[in-house]
C-alpha cells in the first residue's frame, strides 16, 4: 500500500455561493442531468455530514456495467466554501484504491467568479503509487464536474442566484 496525493486548482466564472449550491448541495440531482453519458442516476442518502451520495455510472462511462460509487460526506462547510469526502464503496475502491478522500473550497475571487482548489489523497492497493496516467481520468473527471455545473450555471443565472 502506498499513499499519495495531488492538487488541482480551476478559475470558474461563477461565484463560490452558486458553485457551492450546485457542485456540493446538489450533485445528485445535477450530474445525471449535466453528464448523462457518466452519471445514469444518483442520491443523496441523509443530510449534512454523515450522508452518502451515491452516484451511479452510465454504460457510457467505461466503468464496469452496473458500478456506481458511494461517497460519505465528512466536512461540509458553507462558511468556508468547504467540502470533504470519503469514498466508502465502489468506483474504484477495492479494484485500484484502498481509500479516496476528496476536498474542495471554493475561493471567492471576484462577484461571479471563484476558485476550486480540489485536494485528493489516496491508498494504493499494491505496493506503487498511481502513475499520472492513472490519475489523470481522477482528476479530469474532479474539474469535469465543476465545469459542468460552471456552464449549466452560466447558461441560467437564476439558478441558484
Amino acid at each position: 500500500m502506498v499513499s499519495g496525493s495531488c492538487t488541482d486548482e480551476v478559475t470558474l466564472n461563477v461565484s463560490a455561493a452558486r458553485l457551492w449550491k450546485g457542485a456540493v448541495c446538489e450533485p445528485h440531482i445535477l450530474y445525471p442531468k449535466l453528464l448523462p453519458d457518466f452519471f445514469s442516476k444518483a442520491e443523496r442518502i441523509g443530510e449534512g455530514v454523515g450522508a452518502v451520495n451515491v452516484f451511479y455510472f452510465a454504460p457510457a462511462s467505461n466503468m464496469p456495467l452496473g458500478s456506481f460509487n458511494k461517497n460519505k460526506i465528512v466536512v461540509l462547510d458553507e462558511a468556508t466554501y468547504t467540502f470533504k469526502n470519503t469514498a466508502t464503496e465502489g468506483g474504484l475502491i477495492g479494484v485500484l484504491l484502498k481509500s479516496l478522500d476528496y476536498e474542495s473550497v471554493f475561493v471567492p475571487s471576484g462577484a461571479d467568479s471563484c476558485i476550486a482548489k480540489i485536494k485528493m489523497e489516496y491508498e494504493t492497493l499494491g505496493d506503487k503509487d498511481l502513475s499520472e496516467e492513472e490519475l489523470k481520468p481522477i482528476r479530469d473527471g474532479s474539474i469535469g464536474v465543476l465545469k459542468a455545473v460552471e456552464g449549466y450555471l452560466l447558461a441560467n443565472p437564476d439558478v441558484y442566484a
